[in-house]
């Protein structure tokens, strides 16, 4: 009988140890491929929030750069005005008169209005090589990071929307010589008080602004299909209600999303919130008004559109020519009293050929709640300053006024009175921060920083 081998069988333990073997090996790797993608994620989480943390930082660093460079502009603006102050003072321009003949008014004024920008522009026409390299290496030296543009503008010379109230009248200051001459008497009688049409004084402010959008409506034909239905009354009527509380506006519908103030207007941006009164509207009016506390209109710095609304009887070619008399280069025709301009009036237009066309034009400007002045006082400063994608804006009133005498800083080495039951030692001195300091003759009215 022959044997025959039965088949081996595998074993078992043999199967089951190779498949623990196969499935150790799967979630090894599987682990593996995990804390490769945790890891990762951490980086890529870590490598982002240290980058955001740096340009958080930098744009920290940005902002306070941008901060001081806009202030320093501001300063600057400030050393200007005091400069101009100084200088008009001491040429006898600051009483009225427009200074000595070889300091003509322009070149004073060129002290404010020339506008300041940093960077300073080296392609000049006929600024030569050596002064090119000057510029730019002082830009390269003085350490300043960014750009800024600083202007100094005439606020006198604008429109105030505040002339439509009568208690804003502009107050008739009398001259040194005049007050000289007839010195106030204890039994005098107060002269009267101007009359003021308020009706005058709307239809003066909605000349001017005809103006101003007329000028827009001939430059910008889509402007002008866009607004074609747009009433400069109905408009005026919003802005006087706005303003005046004893005003019953015509075209009140009583459903204004923004409540009207009636009151006085503190800020121009007011404006926005007034209907009828676009972004579009308020970029052409904007310029061309004030509500700032001005002793008048300056017909020294005035534009063509105040001209026009301050003396609406001028033709076209009589606004040019005042223009090219009052701003010639080869003389100094600039008004230096009031009487100058009426003047003016008188000899070269045809509207006020007779002394009586003036006393009615005089007349008009009372009722109009307008005075016309020659001097500057009130300024305003604009500084636009930028640091990579920082931007900083400064907007600030200043009103010139005259330095208090008396009011200088106390010397560091005098000694403050002694108070009740001291010695008197030294450690008694008014500090230097404490002293009293010295009155520049600028009054900031009123800043903003954007």
């Amino acid at each position: 009988m022959a044997l025959t081998r039965a088949p081996e069988s595998h074993s078992p333990q043999k199967r089951s140890g190779q498949s623990t073997h196969r499935d150790t090996s799967g979630i090894a790797l599987f682990l593996v491929m995990a804390a490769i993608s945790v890891l990762s994620i951490l980086v890529t989480e870590f490598t982002y929030v240290a980058q955001v943390s740096q340009t958080i930082a930098f744009d920290a660093l940005d902002q306070v750069k941008v901060h001081y460079l806009a202030k320093s502009a501001y300063k600057l603006s400030l050393l200007r005005l005091k400069a101009f102050q100084t200088v008009k003072d001491l040429v006898g321009g600051g009483k009225g008169g427009g200074g000595i003949p070889a300091v003509p008014r322009q070149v004073l004024d060129k002290i404010w209005s020339f506008p300041i920008f940093y960077p300073f522009p080296t392609n000049v026409p006929g600024m030569t090589s050596n002064e090119k390299s000057t510029i730019e290496a002082f830009q390269k030296s003085s350490g300043l990071d960014g750009k800024f543009s600083s202007t100094i503008s005439s606020e006198s010379g604008k429109y105030n929307l505040n002339m439509i109230l009568a208690p804003y009248a502009p107050k008739a200051q009398p001259s040194p010589a005049a007050s000289a001459q007839n010195p106030p008497t204890p039994a005098a009688s107060p002269s009267p008080a101007p009359t003021f049409n308020p009706d005058d004084a709307r239809n003066s402010l909605s000349d001017y602004i005809t103006q101003l959008l007329n000028q827009k409506f001939e430059a910008d034909p889509d402007f002008a299909n866009e607004y074609r239905d747009l009433r400069v009354e109905d408009l005026v009527d919003n802005i006087v209600g706005w303003a005046d509380r004893s005003y019953e506006r015509r075209n009140s519908s009583g459903n204004e999303s923004v409540a009207f103030k009636r009151a006085p207007f503190y800020s121009m941006s007011e404006l926005r919130m007034i209907p009828l009164v676009s972004d579009e509207i308020y970029d052409i009016l904007a310029p061309g008004l004030t509500v700032s506390t001005t002793p008048g209109i300056n017909v020294n710095t005035m534009n063509e559109f105040t001209l026009r609304a301050l003396v609406p009887d001028l033709t076209k070619e009589e606004v040019t020519e005042f223009f090219k008399y009052r701003d010639s280069e080869e003389e100094d025709n600039t008004f230096k009293k009031e009487e100058d301009f009426f003047k003016y009036l008188a000899d070269h237009t045809g509207a006020f050929k007779s002394p009586q066309a003036i006393d009615r034009f005089k007349e008009s400007l009372t009722k109009r709640n307008i005075r016309v002045v020659v001097d500057e006082s009130l300024f305003k400063i604009t500084v636009q300053a930028q640091v990579n994608q920082s931007v900083r804006l400064i907007e600030a009133w200043v009103t010139l006024g005259t330095p208090k005498k008396g009011d200088s800083q106390t010397q560091t080495d005098q000694q403050s009175p002694a108070p009740s039951g001291s010695s008197g030692d030294p450690a008694t001195k008014v500090p230097q921060d404490m002293s009293p300091k010295a009155d520049s003759g600028l009054k900031v009215t009123f800043m903003r920083i954007l």
